[in-house]
């Protein structure tokens, strides 16, 4: 069961509620559903971090474990599928969103010359801004429902699964 391995791997409040940096989170580090591995709140916590994850922004991580304490989200599935988006990933998943907000936008893609400099970036940004947001935070919503529903369907399957294989 994929209750067991991520209980495994997650950090334990107790443990977390005596660093004295995250002392001011003591309160909403007892809630039971930032740390329980059930079905509503393993979903909410990855529709959280990969929503997260397309959105083009520095400190992603702060955004999911605020966003996951809102909602009462698993809090390691939240800030773990943030992870998604790395320096490998980041490139391809940020021209797929500019792509994506353009076609929203109904707007020309840009066909611009990319180097790789501070100053091309801030004369570009005010072309480029509308459509990469765009498509990101309409693209992470559609991928965090699709995510949301993903897990219930294929928790509900696994359990399915399970209890067919114990029946004699």
């Amino acid at each position: 069961m994929p209750r067991k391995f991520f209980k495994r791997i997650s950090p334990d409040s107790k443990k977390l509620s005596q660093y004295k940096s995250l002392s001011w989170l003591n309160s909403l580090m007892h809630d039971t559903q930032l740390w329980s591995f059930k079905r509503t709140s393993v979903a909410k916590g990855c529709a959280v971090g990969v929503f997260c994850c397309m959105i083009p922004m520095p400190l992603q991580m702060v955004l999911a474990a605020s966003l996951a304490l809102a909602w009462r989200a698993n809090l390691s599935m939240s800030i773990g599928l943030v992870w998604i988006s790395n320096p490998i990933t980041m490139a391809p998943m940020l021209y797929a969103n500019y792509k994506f907000g353009s076609w929203i936008l109904q707007t020309p893609g840009l066909d611009v010359d990319f180097e790789w400099s501070r100053a091309w970036l801030f004369h570009q940004l005010h072309l480029l801004w509308k459509p990469l947001y765009t498509g990101s935070i309409v693209g992470g919503v559609i991928l965090a429902v699709v995510a949301f529903y993903a897990v219930h369907f294929i928790w509900s399957w696994r359990v399915k699964r399970n209890w067919i294989k114990r029946k004699p």
